[in-house]
């Protein structure tokens, strides 16, 4: 019984935390100091914004959708916050104020998701161009400032040899692991992807689990975007474009299915991880910039195809 445990436990392990270590250790070859704390502590910080990020993006998937407008979303909090403190709001309040601005652009995307039956892909898209033109208007194109030791606070007190920031994105993963496991509103996100009918048949209204679903991705996005702000120390407009899409691949590698409403958080964090580690090995290793995304591309292109042949084996 004891060996047959530990092999369905090894089998819920997605590829994608064996490529990690795999990359990790060529890393490590290339590098004599890569096998640092330091050094993973940095890829740690840096990874912080952007998995927050896919946590709600991974709520997305599992309905069988998308939201390209979460990037956006994460950049407009950083701008209106900035822009509401420049106005005299306290920047605590202008943080809270600009997380329910995100969550409410999370609950019109479901909205148009769920009474208009658009694809998803196609009104986040539309979203995230709305948003962006907002962000920009808001800063004549070019980054707003308001100084605050909030920012330093955040980013540089440190609980256990890691920054607050970090500890945040903890603190977002357990929240969205419980909501998805341990509530009926969990639930009811994985049977918007797995079987919307079965919902109906047991009282469930799709539509406002939807709205609900994208609004809680809007609110994670915002919380995304406040940490981001303080990393940055501004309201930069264009500070997460390309997020959704790098979320999406992240969400993927975790073994999140589009198709099956199957997956959750945990993976995620590897999908993550696996993202930052190549772009953090590739800066340390001193392979030019314009070289980087093609690499990237093709190793999370070359993860997503060996986790999706070795699940058709598995379930084979």
């Amino acid at each position: 019984m004891q060996k047959v445990d530990m092999k369905q436990r090894v089998k819920k392990i997605p590829p994608v935390a064996y490529m990690l270590v795999m990359i990790i250790i060529v890393f490590s070859f290339m590098d004599p100091h890569y096998l640092s704390f330091s050094n993973f502590r940095n890829v740690l910080i840096q990874a912080t914004p952007l998995m927050i990020v896919a946590f709600g993006q991974t709520c997305i998937v599992l309905t069988q959708g998308t939201d390209l407008s979460l990037g956006a979303q994460v950049s407009f909090v950083t701008v209106f916050t900035v822009f509401l403190a420049q106005r005299g709001i306290p920047l605590g309040l202008a943080m809270i104020i600009s997380v329910l601005c995100a969550t409410l652009i999370g609950a019109v995307n479901g909205l148009i998701v769920a009474k208009g039956n658009i694809p998803p892909f196609i009104a986040t898209y539309g979203m995230q161009n709305i948003v962006n033109s907002i962000s920009l208007l808001l800063t004549a194109g070019s980054s707003i400032y308001f100084d605050s030791i909030v920012y330093r606070t955040v980013t540089e007190t440190t609980i256990l040899f890691l920054p607050i920031m970090v500890w945040v994105a903890v603190l977002v993963f357990i929240v969205v692991w419980v909501v998805l496991r341990k509530t009926k509103f969990g639930t009811n996100i994985h049977g918007l992807g797995g079987n919307k009918e079965a919902l109906t048949l047991a009282g469930i209204n799709p539509v406002t689990c939807m709205i609900k679903t994208f609004a809680f991705a809007g609110m994670i996005a915002g919380i995304a975007g406040v940490i981001a702000l303080c990393r940055v120390e501004s309201g930069q407009p264009t500070v997460a474009t390309g997020w959704e899409f790098q979320a999406v691949a992240a969400t993927l590698l975790g073994g999140t299915s589009l198709r099956e409403g199957k997956g959750g958080v945990t993976g995620t964090i590897f999908g993550v991880l696996l993202i930052q580690i190549i772009k953090n090995g590739l800066n340390v290793v001193g392979v030019q910039s314009i070289y980087q995304n093609a690499i990237i591309g093709s190793i999370i292109l070359a993860a997503i195809i060996i986790d999706a042949v070795v699940r058709i084996r598995s379930e084979k």
